[in-house]
């Protein structure tokens, strides 16, 4: 039985083509996995099936009934329920508000916080996915949380259709094999599931089927029998391998060979770094750092350990005891300036929430940086020319997708962002990059790249401080790890492999 049929659907954005008239038909019972480079057009293909936009052409249909185009009321009414990429959930409510927000266990218990936190948690237990206290506001979470709090929140509405946009990005593999259990179970039940992943290995595990966009059009149409990881990714890309393809375009990515400790001196000293206590946050105890010219330093944790006070207290957006030296240069607490200005660069981990301003130009966003501000700014007058210089110079060094330099950054796929973010924090030349999980949310392409860029750039001398809750991408890149878990930082020991590894991230080894 067809339960989501889409017939010739077409979203175009000014010149630019989104999503080419697409045709699926897809069944009740069953996980359909879609896949695609950033910018294919598969957040696009959600937005409309949600009815958060409406297409510019074609029709789709919920068993049978076709939905009112660009009414996302509607498509609620009709069984459809949606993950987001970029979570949808109000930082000033609870998390029990969130979760039933709109529904009418909201407007029954409005005045009964009790019962609703209730509601909400007999809601998590139901769906074996663990969100806390549900009367803890959102802006106090993490980013691991949020991702479970927006899951559920989708499922409150007992979906016919559920729709995933990268659901797994900010989740620890327990949490993910937990969610993968649940999925299975709705699917087991008659629900439709379509997942829309970067994450080729979970693709080939869990779907029924995968689809593959490439340009807003359908590439390939596969089980996942017939295929493999790698083949999957040559599909997206149009058949050239993706990390071939980027190494060839940034250069040689060979990690560093480093000198024995105390051979080289520190670029970054820490000592001490305590951060205050606050509901639903994770405080740092004493944490002690010290990174060499040259290497990538991997922190591995899993969300909400204390890795957003790690890089805000080093950076200066978090308030911390404790000490910072960067080449010797001690760096006030809570001051960004005097971090950039001794040579600290940061990549954020939520790139649209602390990195960007969506509504401003992309050669705006570049100038979003003090030191880049700094340097194109004479008696309170900004040089736009140069800033549009550099924009187009990052632009063409980092492989920018877009469509002018004046386009608003909101406008560009996430990876195409991201591309921004690192190129502005690299523009010149900092000691220390601080990258918190700086492929959340990427392709396999613009993973690849982005991994590259880090190797480039430590090789150049860079000290890179590598924040990651991907296990695989610590591993794949540094050459030290710690764990961070409760605030604290933990050395494996030695010859510790991947499991034992994963166990201390969990708190589970000593």
């Amino acid at each position: 039985m067809t339960r989501l049929a889409l017939d010739g659907v077409e979203k175009r954005f000014g010149a630019t083509t989104a999503v080419a008239p697409l045709t699926l038909a897809l069944a009740a019972g069953t996980i359909h996995g879609v896949l695609g480079e950033n910018g294919a057009g598969k957040s696009t293909l959600v937005r409309m099936v949600a009815g958060v936009l409406a297409p510019d052409a074609g029709t789709i249909a919920v068993d049978g009934a076709v939905l009112p185009p660009g009414d996302a009321r509607a498509a609620r009414r009709a069984g459809v329920g949606v993950v987001h990429q970029h979570f949808a959930l109000v930082g000033a409510l609870t998390v029990a508000e969130n979760l039933l927000l709109g529904r009418a266990e909201v407007t029954r218990h409005l005045l009964r916080p009790a019962a609703l936190a209730r509601a909400a948690q007999e809601l998590a237990v139901a769906h074996g996915l663990d969100v806390g206290d549900p009367r803890t506001r959102c802006d106090a979470l993490p980013v691991g949380t949020l991702a479970r709090i927006e899951i559920l929140r989708a499922l409150a509405g007992r979906p016919r259709v559920l729709l995933l946009d990268e659901p797994t990005a900010a989740l620890t593999p327990p949490e993910t094999a937990e969610l993968f259990a649940t999925l299975r179970r709705l699917r087991d039940g008659g629900m439709l599931i379509v997942l829309i992943t970067h994450k080729l290995a979970e693709a080939t595990a869990l779907c029924d089927r995968i689809t593959v966009l490439r340009g807003g059009r359908v590439v390939a149409s596969l089980l996942p029998a017939e295929t493999t990881p790698d083949e999957l990714a040559a599909i997206m890309v149009g058949g050239a391998a993706p990390a071939e393809e980027v190494a060839a375009a940034l250069g040689p990515t060979a990690a560093p060979t480093l000198a024995a400790p105390g051979e080289v001196a520190p670029v970054l000293v820490a000592e001490g770094l305590t951060t205050p206590r606050a509901r639903a946050r994770c405080a740092l105890a004493g944490v002690a750092l010290r990174l060499l010219p040259g290497e990538i330093h991997g922190i591995a944790g899993v969300d909400g350990n204390g890795q957003d006070e790690l890089a805000g207290a080093l950076y200066g957006t978090e308030p911390r005891a404790g000490d910072v030296r960067v080449a010797g240069v001690a760096v006030p607490p809570g001051d960004v300036g005097a971090a950039q200005g001794v040579g600290l660069a940061l990549v954020p981990s939520d790139r649209q929430r602390d990195g960007l301003a969506l509504g401003l130009a992309v050669w705006e966003n570049v100038l979003l940086a003090a030191p880049v501000l700094a340097r194109f700014t004479r008696g309170g007058t900004v040089d736009r020319a140069g800033a549009r210089a550099l924009a187009a110079r990052l632009a063409r060094d980092y492989r920018v997708v877009l469509r002018s330099l004046e386009q608003p950054i909101g406008e560009l796929s996430g990876g195409n962002q991201q591309r921004v973010v690192i190129g502005r924090a690299l523009a010149f030349d900092p000691l220390v990059l601080i990258a918190q999980n700086p492929t959340r949310g990427l392709d396999v392409a613009a993973t690849a790249q982005v991994h590259a860029t880090l190797r480039r750039v430590a090789a150049a001398g860079t000290a890179v401080l590598l924040i990651s809750s991907d296990l695989d991408e610590v591993l794949a890149l540094a050459d030290r790890v710690q764990v961070l878990f409760r605030g604290r930082l933990r050395d494996p020991r030695d010859g510790a492999d991947r499991a034992e590894i994963g166990r201390l991230m969990a708190g589970l080894a000593a």
